[in-house]
């Protein structure tokens, strides 16, 4: 049987597991999240969200099959998923005639979930573009999974939840697009070591979560009416502090001599809370609050 199929894998890794995590419960969740508003872009929506399971059935069997080129044509069925769902932001941005902030931040969440899927393809293919590691190329698919995809998608929530309250309509939209332009910047400085884009794309990033976090946090979770999805939110917004605040340390320690953690104790650290705490607990809150948990008309989701 081994001269047929290929062996299987050990045990999952960390970054394993936090791919899989992503695949299995916080895509599934944001896709039935993301505030599309054109009949069009719904309908293609509505097709990832079917073809959704399909796709990380079979990123799931690639994750046990040992990496190459048979594992990377097997995860092509999550990325096919994932670009459908692509394909549904830019129909709502063509719809809408509009790169405003409210209609950008969740077309530019699944494109980033479509980059990610990309990058979870080559890991599992086992490929190593630039000459990166193997752990480089999969933590790439997490960052967009994650960042790319959870966190922008939760940006654009909140500002489209606080869209009539004034200032802190712009504050949240100003942190969206900061979240939007910090996600590649982050990506960039990482493929081509460029020490500035090194420093400013986390920077960016973790300015924008953070605000986006404060919001959710002091603004919106008070007001949903829902007690498990306030307490939900409350702390996906308090848990994402630290790990923020170590991944912008750790990129100016990548430039600076500055004290940071290594690589390993920032998957565990940055990755679990980012993933568990902040990713898990957002888009479990967002679910549970719903349409009618935000009484007040300036606080809707949509």
């Amino acid at each position: 049987m081994s001269g047929v199929f290929p062996a299987l894998v050990g045990p999952l890794t960390l970054v394993d597991l936090l791919l899989l995590l992503a695949l299995l419960v916080i895509v599934p969740l944001g896709l039935r999240l993301v505030p599309f508003a054109g009949p069009r872009s719904r309908q293609v929506l509505k097709i990832a969200r079917t073809v959704q399971p399909f796709g990380a059935i079979a990123a799931v069997v690639s994750f046990l099959i040992t990496p190459g080129w048979t594992s990377g044509a097997i995860a092509l069925g999550w990325l096919i998923t994932c670009v459908v769902a692509a394909l549904a932001g830019l129909v709502e941005l063509i719809e809408r005639r509009s790169l405003r902030p409210i209609h950008l931040a969740p077309a530019a969440a699944v494109a980033y979930l479509s980059v990610g899927a990309g990058w979870l393809v080559l890991s599992r293919a086992g490929l190593r573009p630039e000459g990166f590691s193997h752990e480089i190329v999969e933590l790439t698919g997490v960052h967009f999974h994650y960042a790319g995809f959870a966190a922008t998608l939760m940006a654009a929530l909140a500002m489209r939840a606080v869209r009539d309250r004034g200032r802190l309509a712009t504050l949240a939209a100003m942190a969206t697009m900061l979240v939007v332009i910090g996600v590649p910047i982050t990506a960039a400085g990482i493929a081509t070591g460029s020490g500035l884009l090194t420093v400013v794309g986390p920077v960016f990033l973790g300015a924008g979560i953070l605000t986006v976090a404060a919001i959710i946090g002091l603004a919106i979770a008070p007001r949903v009416q829902c007690t498990p999805a306030r307490w939900l939110l409350w702390v996906s917004a308090a848990g994402v502090v630290v790990p923020m605040l170590l991944g912008v340390d750790y990129a100016i320690g990548r430039v600076f001599p500055v004290p940071t953690l290594d690589l390993r104790a920032m998957a565990l650290i940055h990755g679990d809370l980012n993933a568990l705490v902040f990713s898990l607990c957002g888009v479990l809150g967002w679910t549970l609050a719903g349409r009618r948990s935000l009484p007040a008309r300036g606080s809707e989701m949509v």
